[in-house]
Order: structure tokens, then C-alpha cells, then sequence
């Protein structure tokens, strides 16, 4: 029975995951590793900084893995950059860097409160945040001066514009405000009081569970097609300016009054008004394949099976 105990016990630990110590290594480029510590570090850095993302908040734990890989990637491709500003000679000096870290615990006050500040962001200590203060200036020293570099001529972009004038278009835009009540019975009362002649910005400074938008008397603002929950959208673009809902509508967030202030049609950009985004659409392809041709030529091996 001891023994049967011992191989069930034995069989039970081999089909445990096996856990990656904060050593592993998980990618490397040229000569450098990034480690399962590097990559839970910036991973929790990135969701922290995308707190406010409802779809990542409801990812499941084979989801959160998947994204955790693609953002590995992600750090693959930013070493590959740093390392190319290395090379050209754009990277930071260390006396650069420290010069910038002192400035940061002199804007905290003391170098306790900026340790503090550290740990607060998950920071573990003074020399990772050094390292991460390289790496981005590195990063961004490269590409500002790729951006630099590129010469997109005007008459190419006169070209694209003129060909292609259709697709440079100022969006329609729906400028609406509402009051959003707890129940049916709530809107209908106050669909009652604006037919009776009842100011709508005094009623939702008032009356809406909605308190962003209520303290400026109920103002969503100007949003094109596809900003809004579909029911709010469905029931806002029937009404004429200045008309409201005379019957609730219902979504996720309550039931909403919508009272439609503005509708502003789609207009055709002039030609300096799309310059601007043409020039930015070209620069942004550039780069991406200059990006892409510096990861495709470098030494990389990631071996997603050991990230846990």
C-alpha cells in the first residue's frame, strides 16, 4: 500500500504544470535573455497601465496567457530596436540616465518617497527601473530619428489626395445628450416633465444616475456611428435636432432620455486638413516595415512553451 501511495504520489506531481522559476528564460535576442521575471514584470506593467480596459479585466486564465505571449513578442520586437539604437550610436549614456533618475527623486522630494513610488508601480528596485529608463530611451531615440529621416514630398502626397479625395472625409457626427434613470417608470416621469416644458440640462443636473454627464446638464458630446451602446445610437440618429425620446430607452447602463442637440453631415477634408494624415499614414507604414525587416533579420528565439 506504501508503495502504490509513493506512485500515485509521484504520478499526481508529474501531471502538476510546471511552474517557471523567475530565472527562465523565455526569449533571447542576439546575447540577451529576457526572463520570466522581465516578462511578469512588464506584462503586470502594461495591465496596470490598461486598468480601465473592460475586456481585459474578463479574461480568462488561458486568454490572460495567449495576451501574456503576444505582449512577449511585443518585448522581443523592443529589444530588437533597443539594441539597434545601440548600434547606430542613439542609445543613452548611463550618466544620461542617472542624471534623469536624480531629477525624478528630487521632483518626489526625497529618494524614500521615489522607492515608494517605485514599489507602488510594482517597480521591485533603483536598478530595474534604471534598466527600463534605458530601454525606452534607446527605443524612442531610434524612432525619432527614423521619423526624422523620412522625406515623404509633397507632390506624392498631392497625388494620393486627389486620387483618392473620397476617403478623406470628416466623419457624421451626433451631438446628443441624456439623462439616465434607475427604472422605466423614473424616465417616463421625466419624459412627462420635458413635455410639460421642463429645462433638460436642469433635470439631468439633477436627476441622472449618470454623473459625469449630468453635472454638465446631461452632455455626451459629438460622436460618430459605432460610439455608442446600439440602443442608445438607434434611438438618437431618428431625432431631428433638438428633438427627445418620448419613450425610454433601455441599455446595459439603465434607461436613458436622449435628446438630440446637434447632427453635424459628413464633410470632404480640404487638402491641408488631409496633409496632415496622409503624411502620418505613410511615415506610419514606413516604419512598421522598417520594424519588421530589423526583427526578420535578427538573432531571435522565443520559446513560448516555458511561459507560464
Amino acid at each position: 500500500m506504501r508503495l502504490a501511495r509513493t506512485v500515485v504520489s509521484l504520478l499526481t506531481i508529474a501531471l502538476l504544470p510546471v511552474m517557471a522559476s523567475p530565472n527562465t528564460i523565455v526569449a533571447r535576442v542576439g546575447d540577451r535573455a529576457i526572463t520570466q521575471a522581465d516578462l511578469d514584470l512588464r506584462f503586470k506593467l502594461y495591465m496596470e497601465d490598461n486598468a480601465g480596459n473592460a475586456q481585459l479585466k474578463n479574461l480568462s486564465k488561458s486568454e490572460l496567457l495567449k495576451l501574456k505571449k503576444q505582449y512577449l513578442k511585443r518585448m522581443v520586437q523592443d529589444l530588437v530596436l533597443v539594441q539597434e539604437a545601440e548600434r547606430r550610436g542613439l542609445a543613452p549614456s548611463e550618466k544620461t540616465v542617472d542624471r534623469l533618475i536624480q531629477q525624478s527623486i528630487q521632483n518626489l522630494g526625497s529618494e524614500d518617497t521615489f522607492r515608494a513610488a517605485l514599489k507602488s508601480y510594482g517597480i521591485p528596485d533603483e536598478a530595474t527601473y534604471k534598466r527600463l529608463t534605458y530601454e525606452s530611451m534607446a527605443y524612442k531615440a531610434l524612432i525619432s530619428d527614423v521619423r526624422r529621416r523620412m522625406e515623404v514630398s509633397s507632390p506624392a502626397i498631392k497625388m494620393i489626395y486627389l486620387l483618392s479625395r473620397s476617403e478623406f472625409v470628416e466623419p457624421e457626427l451626433y451631438c446628443s445628450s441624456h439623462i439616465l434613470l434607475k427604472t422605466r417608470q423614473e424616465a417616463e416621469e421625466v419624459i412627462k416633465e420635458l413635455e410639460n416644458g421642463a429645462d433638460f440640462a436642469s433635470l439631468a443636473i439633477s436627476k441622472s444616475q449618470d454623473k459625469i454627464s449630468g453635472a454638465r446638464g446631461g452632455e455626451v458630446g459629438c460622436l460618430p456611428k459605432g460610439k455608442l451602446v446600439p440602443e442608445y445610437e438607434a434611438a438618437m440618429v431618428r431625432l431631428k435636432p433638438g428633438e427627445f425620446t418620448h419613450q425610454p430607452v433601455h441599455t446595459k447602463y439603465g434607461w436613458h432620455v436622449i435628446l438630440l442637440t446637434r447632427h453635424i453631415p459628413p464633410k470632404e477634408m480640404s487638402y491641408p486638413q488631409a496633409w496632415a494624415q496622409i503624411n502620418d499614414e505613410i511615415e506610419n507604414r514606413a516604419l512598421e516595415l522598417y520594424i519588421k525587416n530589423l526583427v526578420d533579420h535578427a538573432d531571435v528565439k522565443i520559446f513560448y512553451d516555458r511561459v507560464q
